[in-house]
């Protein structure tokens, strides 16, 4: 079976969340909660690399599915 397309907004939403937890990271940093920092700078860490991932997945060439297993009626 051939690799699926991830859909944009789904990488828009990965995009948003990893914004948000470098701002988590850093309103935490502030605060001198290093445990939490780091936990979202992980998280950061690992969304970042999840958009990238999905958008280098999104350029490679895509192998089509036939047409007729794309809908199939179960019942």
């Amino acid at each position: 079976m051939g690799k699926v397309k991830i859909h944009p907004l789904i990488i828009f939403t990965l995009i948003m969340s990893s914004i948000s937890m470098t701002l988590s990271a850093y309103r935490n940093f502030s605060n001198q909660e290093i445990g939490y920092e780091s936990v979202f700078t992980v998280l950061f860490i690992s969304l970042t690399g999840l958009v990238i991932q999905s958008m280098m997945r999104n350029k490679k060439k895509i192998i089509k599915i036939p047409s007729e297993f794309q809908f199939i009626d179960v019942g």
